[in-house]
Order: C-alpha cells, then sequence, then structure tokens
C-alpha cells in the first residue's frame, strides 16, 4: 500500500499569537513631543521614562523628566531625574544644567553654581547652560556676572525659552518689573502653551506692580492652559488678594482636590475660609497646610492658625497656645500671636 505524505505547506500548524512590533526610543520620543504640546506632561514623561527603559545609558529622557518636573514645582523628583542623568553621563553638559538649575531652585546656590561651571567647560557656547548659570548668578544678587552669561546666551539662541524666561528673572530681581514682563511677553510669544510663564508672568504684576487685576489675568490664562493644584492655587489665592474669599473658596477647593498634599492651597483655602470668619474649616486646612509646608510656612499662615482655634466657636487655647509661640519665635513682637496668647490668658 502507498501512503501518500502531505507537503509540509499542508501540515496543520498550531496558531501563533500575532506578533507584536517592539514600540523604538524614537517613537516614544515622538509621543513625548506630541504630549508636551497638548500640555500632558504625565504623558510625556510616562514616554520619556519607556525611553530611559530603552536606552539606560542615555540621559536625555531623564534631563527632559528634571525639567519638567521642575516646571510642575516638584523639586525631588526633578533633583532625583537630573541626578540620575548625571550619573549616567557625568559629562553630558545638558544633564549637569539641568541639575545645576534644580539645586539653585533648592537654594544651593554655591552647588549649583559648580556644576554650571562644570557644564560650561564641556559646552562653552551650550544656550542652556548659559542660561542657568545667569539665574544661578542672579540668585545670589551678582547680577553683573548673570547679565553677561544671559548676554552670551541670547546671542546664541535669541528664540530660546529658558533664555528669554532668566533674561525676565534677571530683571525681576532688579526691580524692574516692565521690563521683567516685556521679556516673559517674548518668552511667551516662543512658547505660548507654557503656563508656568503666565505665572510668573502674573507675579511680576502681583509682587512688583500692585496690579491684582492684571495677575488674576494672567493665573486665569495658566489655568487654562493647565489646571492643576499649582495653577489652581495661584488664580485662587490671587482672588483672595483681590478680596473676594467667596469666589477664593470654589477656586481652592478645587485646587486641594486636584492634590491634597499640596501645602500652599491648603493653607490659602484655610486663609479664605479664615476671611469668612468660618474658622471651623479654617482650623484642618491651615493645620494641613502648615504641616505639608514645614519650614517654610510664613509667620500669618502659622498665627492664623492659632488664632482660628480661639476664635472657633468653641475656642480651643490649648491647641492654639502652640501655634502662637512658634509664631512668636518667628517674630517676637508679631501682633496677632500675641493678641492671641493674651486672650488665651484671659479667658
Amino acid at each position: 500500500m502507498l501512503y501518500e505524505q502531505q507537503p509540509a505547506w499542508l501540515t496543520t500548524r498550531p496558531l501563533q499569537p500575532t506578533p507584536v512590533p517592539t514600540r523604538s526610543a524614537i517613537s516614544f520620543l515622538a509621543d513625548a513631543d506630541r504630549l508636551l504640546l497638548v500640555q500632558d506632561y504625565e504623558g510625556a514623561m510616562s514616554a520619556y521614562r519607556e525611553v530611559a527603559r530603552l536606552e539606560p545609558d542615555n540621559p536625555e529622557s531623564y534631563t527632559a523628566i528634571a525639567d519638567i518636573q521642575l516646571m510642575l514645582r516638584n523639586f525631588d523628583a526633578s533633583f532625583a531625574a537630573a541626578e540620575r542623568a548625571v550619573q549616567i553621563a557625568p559629562e553630558d553638559p545638558n544633564a549637569l544644567a539641568s541639575l545645576s538649575r534644580i539645586l539653585d531652585w533648592r537654594s544651593e546656590y554655591e552647588l549649583s553654581i559648580q556644576r554650571g561651571l562644570e557644564a560650561l567647560e564641556y559646552a562653552p557656547d551650550n544656550p542652556k547652560v548659559l542660561a542657568v548659570l545667569g539665574e544661578a548668578y542672579s540668585d545670589v544678587r551678582n547680577f553683573p556676572i548673570a547679565e553677561k552669561y544671559l548676554a552670551d546666551a541670547f546671542e546664541i539662541d535669541p528664540n530660546n525659552v529658558l533664555v528669554l524666561r532668566n533674561l525676565a528673572y534677571l530683571q525681576e530681581m532688579q526691580g524692574e518689573y516692565e521690563e521683567a514682563i516685556r521679556l516673559y511677553d517674548q518668552a511667551i510669544a516662543a512658547a505660548p502653551n507654557r503656563f508656568d510663564l503666565y505665572l510668573e508672568k502674573g507675579r511680576q504684576y502681583e509682587v512688583g506692580l500692585l496690579d491684582l487685576e492684571k495677575a488674576d489675568e494672567n493665573y486665569t490664562k495658566a489655568v487654562e492652559l493647565y489646571q492643576s493644584a499649582l495653577t489652581l492655587d495661584a488664580q485662587g489665592y490671587g482672588v483672595y488678594n483681590l478680596g473676594d474669599p467667596f469666589r477664593a473658596v470654589n477656586i481652592l477647593r478645587k485646587a486641594k482636590a486636584a492634590d491634597p498634599e499640596y501645602g500652599l492651597a491648603r493653607v490659602h483655602l484655610g486663609m479664605a475660609y479664615y476671611a469668612l470668619r468660618n474658622y471651623e474649616d479654617a482650623v484642618p486646612e491651615l493645620e494641613a497646610g502648615v504641616k505639608l509646608l514645614g519650614d517654610e510656612a510664613r509667620i500669618e499662615h502659622i498665627y492664623s492658625l492659632g488664632l482660628a482655634y480661639i476664635y472657633k466657636e468653641d475656642p480651643e487655647c490649648d491647641k492654639a497656645i502652640p501655634w502662637l509661640q512658634r509664631a512668636l519665635e518667628i517674630e517676637p513682637e508679631s501682633g496677632p500671636a500675641l493678641d492671641g496668647l493674651a486672650r488665651c490668658r484671659s479667658s
């Protein structure tokens, strides 16, 4: 008997899963660029983390994450990413510049300038390096050197957003608020979707020129571009300073919902409740905010917490006194703190 053997191509084969193409680092970088354009910063950082997974010896993804986290005011996360970038590539000027900048924002000025000068040795014509050095020297109030670095950076790349922003910051540090606004406008023209530039421009109006209406316009624009605890807090506290604590409470509640661990939003919400004489709601917000802020809590936050305990429907002087005493440690002649202690002692 003859048996005919089937050709191999007729033999039944087990079904195999359809192979999934492996994505490249370049495709994730394209994702990050696209997400940054629509202000999806978390999505962009996720894409950069995928790049880091695929290219563990490339510092660029960590440098990008460090810069985004700094823009979001997440200082610890920014420092960790910048430090990792420098560990991977100790001589990379952009990584060193990112580390220099976050050190500056953490008030570690000497170390910041050291890292910036190291970067300058490797890339003397790098506008990011020059701009970061200009910012650090502005913070230590060495304005002639700051101006020299920033002028060099501007000559190399006059449309660089960081260069323009730091030129504005130099003017702000010297009290030239109108010139700072002009330069912030140039930075915004180069990067119209950068919410942080509107926050900083708003600060010029609020703190420098005392134009609270203009400040509110810029904070509102920042929220339109990127709604977060950071932007909502700036808008809400600006409205509080405009004298509308009712509206401020509504905005600051949104800031708290966006990030309950954002100390400024909690303390500002407490201040708004305090202005409305809603001391019962002021106490937990002020207390949470002061604890989250730690050493960055301001004296008015601290004594307002103490006074809120006193002015509650059921006063709690035992809880008020430690906060009032803490305020007096900062400023021994603080009138509100002294008045609060006197009220407790007379009750």
